[in-house]
């Protein structure tokens, strides 16, 4: 029999699946997510499911019999994989759960942005009809968006901003076609900058993309443009966008992550009203939450029954798969 320790909470349909094949496995529920907590709640245990809780080296020693970690979401920023990979344990993600759900935050977050619709709805609640002539918001059809990582969400939000008229590029590193038939794919991102109406970042935060996005990026942009982040805190520097903003270098942004999560609310983008926030929130939808929770535990049931589906799992090319 296995043990799936599944650390803080999910939706109950990802409980619901997991307690439905008891002659696989059982559950034990980790709800202290101190780090003691954690340390005890693993112990022993043959699978992990984890939010955004850290698994560290020490932690994941605690369970020598452990054979898959699965993600409740995409990211694998709090996981020791390189530790997992040289115990040749998979990690698995939720691959599909939050692609629809990040996407729609990304257009809502680029239409808010074109149409001023904060400003616009303090207006309207403070009677300033005379608001509406000495503000134009703009239309994005016939508008660019240069869509930065073109996986999953980059792809999905790219067919909704040609849906709307708008042209398409993509960067990324890793996709050399576009999936997605009318995208022009470019090879230097910032040759594109001073081109480009809308800049939104989908890529993972790693070594090669921190503070990808700095102070001589955001002055290549258009003075008219936005910037969006629904990625990853850390891929934009803040304090540059700040500058930028303040400088009139660009138009605005929107950021749903921090580069530290509870952000430190002193910081003056937080009292900057060209700037849209939201508490890393996008993939916080009912649907996202049931898909990232169902998907994690028929990861840990498929790779308990020996049939882990290679495209779930982030490390398969340090397994040799």
């Amino acid at each position: 029999m296995n043990t799936v320790a599944v650390i803080s909470t999910m939706h109950e349909a990802g409980y619901k699946l997991l307690e439905s094949r008891p002659d696989l496995l059982t559950v034990r529920r980790v709800t202290d997510v101190s780090p003691e907590g954690i340390l005890q709640g693993v112990t022993g245990v043959e699978a992990i499911l984890v939010r955004t809780q850290l698994l560290p080296k020490d932690v994941l020693e605690k369970a020598p019999n452990l054979k898959v970690v699965a993600r409740h979401g995409i990211g694998t920023d709090n996981i020791d994989v390189a530790y997992l990979s040289s115990r040749r344990i998979p990690v698995a993600i939720a691959t599909d759960s939050n692609v629809t759900s990040v996407a729609e935050h990304s257009l809502m977050f680029l239409l808010a942005l074109a149409k001023a619709f904060p400003a616009a709805d303090a207006a309207a609640r403070a009677g300033d009809f005379g608001w509406r002539e000495g503000r134009h918001p703009t239309d994005v059809e016939g508008k660019s968006i240069l869509i930065m990582g073109f996986g999953r969400i980059g792809q999905r939000l790219g067919a909704y901003c040609q849906a709307l008229g708008m042209k398409v590029l993509a960067y990324d590193p890793y996709v050399e076609k576009s999936p997605l038939a009318g995208v022009d794919m470019v090879k230097d991102f910032r040759e594109v900058l001073p081109q480009v109406d809308f800049v939104s970042l989908h890529m993972p935060f790693m070594p090669e993309t921190r503070n990808l996005i700095g102070a001589a990026e955001l002055k290549a942009m258009k003075p008219n443009a936005y910037l969006i982040n629904a990625a990853r805190g850390g891929i934009v520097d803040e304090d540059a966008l700040n500058a930028a903003l303040d400088a009139g270098e660009i138009a605005g942004a929107a950021l749903d992550v921090f580069a530290v999560e509870p952000p430190d609310t002193s910081h003056p983008l937080f009292a900057n009203k060209k700037v849209l926030l939201t508490p890393h929130s996008a993939a916080a939808t009912e649907g996202a939450f049931m898909r990232m929770a169902t998907q994690a535990a028929q990861n840990i049931i498929d790779c308990l029954e020996g049939k882990l589906q290679p495209r779930v799992i982030v490390n398969r090319k340090a397994l040799g798969m």
